[in-house]
């Protein structure tokens, strides 16, 4: 026993760096393998044994070595220092293990858009992402991970296309970079990082795109009216190439539509587009119109302040019409942006599909004139985007811009609506009638039925369906039957015709219910060129208003994704020379200078 305390007193101070050599040596292990493995804790443990041995020593060394004022501070120092470091610890676990973190961007460059979150979370089967890539970027993983935190159903899986032949093949990867998406038997290719031998990131905007196109079981196909002056689909600031772009981008088949040499409407049409035309319809061509709202046509139909395209008939039944004055922002908000008052900024939107995820951000409506629904049986109508209470329109814009209580529209009013038809549909609708026209028939056999609308749409112009006859009369305008004797068979024969002509009217005045179907009208077609596409929420409301038209979308569609801002500055040669001169030779030599000066006053 005294061998061994005389050990102890001689030794017992080489414990504290034994202690310290183990639990560094159990750091690195719990590094290594990420895990608190069995090597870990008995690192941990003998550690933890040879500081109690050190301890031991400084008391048998020092008995009072413990009460000294000077240990007893060390003694706090060192504990404080070890709260602190507990306290890190559990941060840092809590920030690892629920990790939460803020976009500072402008346009929340690394948080994905809420159309990418909506589409994630409703996954209902597996889908992976494959990048063929031998060389992994951590923006693209960083990508794939965000959106991976919103579903199980999502993974991801780089690929180095030499070493897996199997799966380059099993997706017919033709370059180096490519990207796939598979979900469930399906594949589909989401863009290629390598272009010219440069590298790109993985773009959201493509990938949400893919994941929308892979669930989607048909091809919606969307035809743009045109002929009349309409947005054409060339890329001049006042074309809709952009829009039509972003459409065929989400999976849409997007088609020019001459109502009139194309023989009328097709068929496949999930949506047609009339985007601010300038000159009036043909009546054939109204026709066709009207023709295909009644057999279910989903219209979208964008309209300048100035234009008379001629559409009254086809908005006529569906209670929408437009005002042809013009919408003053008084609020002054466009002025931060440089607009004047005749390219206002909206902010309120209805509680719609289209809207409902666009609430708190702006839109930018140049030239738009308000939007007038009256009721309709049948016929729903909903707010899109509202003017405020600061806004009117007119039609003589004053010097001072003060509205005129008794000729302008005072805010707030609409300035683009949806309108959804409930009717039945076509099946249900055609057997019906047909039973009804059926009974009436056999209780009446000499009534005339009418044909329900045929389901071939055309072009020409029919003839007119208007039940209204022209009475018969003499030139002289007087009553054939006048001067004649009426006797009693006669006036029962009179009263059974009166009753039979009133039972055809009745029968000819029956309108049967038409099938369900959808329309959007907004006051301008402005916000949809290329020129203001892009623009805060514009494209977001031209691109949900399509979808909501053309899928059986009820859910409410979400902001999409945005390209990141361009901030590079184009500097010429004269601009980049100043600044040279100004960040390598006067800032420094007017720091040398004080540095100078003050060293001379202080001498």
């Amino acid at each position: 026993m005294a061998r061994l305390t005389a050990l102890f007193r001689t030794y017992g101070k080489y414990a504290f760096l034994l202690a310290i050599a183990f639990g560094v040596a159990g750091a690195i292990a719990l590094g290594v393998t990420g895990v608190m493995s069995k090597l870990y804790l008995s690192l941990l443990g003998l550690a933890v044994i040879f500081l109690l041995l050190w301890g031991g020593w400084l008391w048998q060394r020092s008995p009072g070595f413990f009460g000294r004022r000077s240990t007893q501070s060390g003694a706090n120092v060192i504990a404080s220092t070890l709260a602190v470091l507990v306290i890190l610890t559990l941060i840092n676990y809590i920030a690892f293990r629920y990790p939460v973190s803020w976009d500072l961007t402008e346009n929340q460059r690394f948080t994905l858009a809420p159309q990418s979150q909506s589409l994630v979370s409703a996954l209902e089967e597996p889908l992976k992402v494959w990048i063929f890539d031998d060389a992994p970027s951590d923006q693209d993983r960083k990508l794939l991970q965000n959106y991976q935190r919103f579903s199980d159903q999502f993974s991801f899986e780089f690929v180095h296309p030499d070493r897996r032949p199997q799966l380059v093949q099993k997706f017919n990867v033709q370059n180096k970079g490519d990207v796939f998406i598979e979900y469930g038997d399906k594949n589909q290719l989401v863009q290629n990082l390598l272009s010219f031998q440069q590298r790109q990131a993985l773009s959201e905007i493509q990938l949400t795109n893919a994941i929308a196109n892979v669930q989607r079981q048909e091809t919606p196909h969307i035809y743009l009216v045109q002929g009349h002056g309409e947005l054409s689909l060339n890329n001049e600031p006042g074309g809709i190439s952009e829009g039509a772009a972003a459409l065929e981008n989400l999976g849409f088949v997007v088609q020019p539509l001459n109502l009139v040499t194309d023989g009328g409407i097709p068929t496949d049409a999930d949506a047609v587009i009339i985007a601010g035309p300038t000159r009036k319809f043909l009546p054939p061509e109204v026709e066709t119109l009207q023709q295909y709202t009644d057999q279910g046509g989903n219209l979208l139909v964008m309209m300048a302040p100035d234009a008379d395209a001629g559409l009254e008939d086809v908005l006529e039944p569906w209670g929408v019409s437009f005002d042809p004055r013009l919408v003053i922002d008084l609020s002054g908000a466009g002025s931060v942006f440089g607009l004047d008052p005749t390219v206002p900024i909206f902010n309120r939107y209805g509680n719609h599909p289209i809207t409902e995820k666009l609430q708190g951000a702006i839109a930018i409506f140049p030239l738009v004139q308000p939007v007038a629904t009256t009721e309709k049986p049948q016929i729903e109508a909903t707010t899109l985007v509202e003017a405020s209470d600061l806004m009117y329109a007119t039609q003589l814009i004053s010097e001072d811009l003060q509205p005129n209580p008794e000729t302008d529209l005072l805010g707030p009013f609409d300035v683009a609506v949806a309108l959804t038809r409930q009717g039945k549909e076509a099946d249900s609708v055609n057997g019906t009638e047909t039973q009804n026209e059926s009974d009436s028939s056999s209780d009446n056999p000499s009534e005339e039925i009418i044909p329900s609308p045929s389901p071939a749409i055309s072009p020409t112009l029919s003839p007119s369906h208007s039940t209204n006859q022209p009475k018969i009369t003499d030139q002289e305008g007087a009553n054939p039957n006048e001067g004649k004797e009426e006797s009693p068979t006669d006036d029962a024969a009179e009263n059974g015709n009166n009753e039979n002509d009133q039972a055809k009217t009745e029968s000819k005045s029956y309108t049967p219910e038409l099938p369900p179907a959808k329309m959007v009208v907004v006051g301008t077609t402005a916000f949809a060129t290329n020129a203001w596409f892009n623009e805060a929420v514009n494209g977001d409301i031209f691109l949900n208003s399509v979808q909501w038209l053309a899928e059986n979308v009820d859910q409410p569609l979400s902001l999409r994704a945005k390209d990141p801002t361009d901030r590079r500055i184009n500097l010429g040669v004269r601009r980049a020379m100043v600044l040279g001169w100004l960040t390598w030779v006067i800032v420094p030599l007017i720091g040398i200078g004080l540095a100078v000066f003050t060293w001379w006053r202080q001498r």
